[in-house]
């Protein structure tokens, strides 16, 4: 609490190069949570690398208007590594930010809203947090608990060459995300339609699931595995791909790897954690389908999806990052 005795406030910036957002908690609880794209009504806030055209910050002025206060008057401003600092530099020094793990932003954004005192927490993208060069986290394991969260387990994988899929959805080794994204694309959706990808499974068969299959490894330990020349595979595959009904059947193949993989890395962060509870995050979480198999399974007593599962959802874990360690005595307030 600040020694003035006012009002603590904690200021969480969510998104990463896209699905920009913003949260505003006190010392207590969340006070507001809002996407950039509510306000601009630009969808997904994404703006194809033109940073002229980002909307600065509009979640974060909507919400301090609402509450009523100003940004002189936000304590801590918390983000997650990723998230593109065009979106907020104008208006703060970076010396003055806290920067957080993408994925362990998605952990907080899962774990505290679900009100468990223990909880294994599955964090699964397109890619996360650069690791080391060119190289990115993919999935990790989490486990929540009155002592915070902590990393049990992560896995990596590299971006694939632009040389083989030259677009704006670049390609990502050994990500469930990345690889449902490059399908999205192939059946000539757009970026962001991954819903219509999961729809369009509904109508298909198993025609290309072993073929699709044969390209990738789902491992016992969770991982995911996918590489360069696979993709180049299922590139090719979908060459010939031109009616309805085939590009169904070619969503239907990747929906059903993905629930086998998205299964698989919780039947491992089970073992692992060997906890009752789990919470998901992460822009797979938005994948309804495959999460259904993880409750079909009954692998877990309660499960808990972000709603705000993608990118947007950071801005929650930000803020709820930046609560939890003034609570814990971590950050020292004014």
């Amino acid at each position: 609490m600040k020694v003035d005795g006012g009002i603590m406030y904690i200021l969480g910036l969510g998104g990463s190069g896209h699905d920009f957002s913003a949260c505003i908690c006190n010392e207590y609880n969340i006070l507001g949570y809002i996407e950039d794209e509510r306000i601009t009504r630009k969808k997904h806030s994404f703006y194809r690398g033109n940073m002229n055209t980002i909307s600065k910050m509009s979640s974060a002025f909507y919400l301090c208007e609402k509450i009523g206060i100003e940004l002189e008057d936000i304590d801590y401003v918390i983000v997650n590594n990723i998230l593109l600092n065009d979106f907020y530099s104008k208006y703060f020094d970076k010396n003055n930010v806290i920067s957080i793990n993408h994925h362990l932003a998605h952990a907080f954004s899962a774990f505290y809203p679900s009100e468990y005192e223990e909880a294994a927490i599955l964090i699964i993208d397109g890619a996360g947090d650069m690791i080391e060069d060119n190289i990115y986290e993919t999935i990790s394991f989490w486990r929540g608990n009155s002592e915070g969260i902590h990393n049990i387990n992560t896995f990596l994988g590299k971006v694939v060459s632009t040389n083989i899929y030259n677009d704006a959805c670049i390609p990502v080794e050994n990500s469930i995300g990345g690889f449902y994204r490059v399908i999205t694309k192939l059946l000539g959706f757009g970026l962001f339609d991954e819903g219509k990808t999961m729809g369009l499974a509904s109508y298909g068969n198993d025609k290309y699931y072993d073929v699709m299959k044969s390209l990738i490894s789902i491992n016992k330990d969770g991982s995911f595995i996918i590489s360069s020349n696979s993709y180049k595979e299922i590139i090719n595959l979908s060459r010939n791909i031109i009616t309805f009904q085939e590009k169904a059947d070619f969503a239907f193949a990747a929906q059903k790897i993905t629930n086998e993989a998205v299964l698989n890395a919780a039947i491992a962060l089970k073992k692992i954690s060997g906890c009752n509870n789990l919470c998901i995050a992460g822009g797979v979480a938005l994948n309804s389908v495959a999460n259904y198999e993880i409750y079909k399974n009954g692998l877990f007593r309660n499960i808990f999806i972000q709603p705000a599962a993608g990118d947007s959802g950071t801005a929650i874990g930000a803020a709820l990052y930046g609560l939890n360690m003034v609570k814990s005595g971590n950050i020292y307030c004014h």
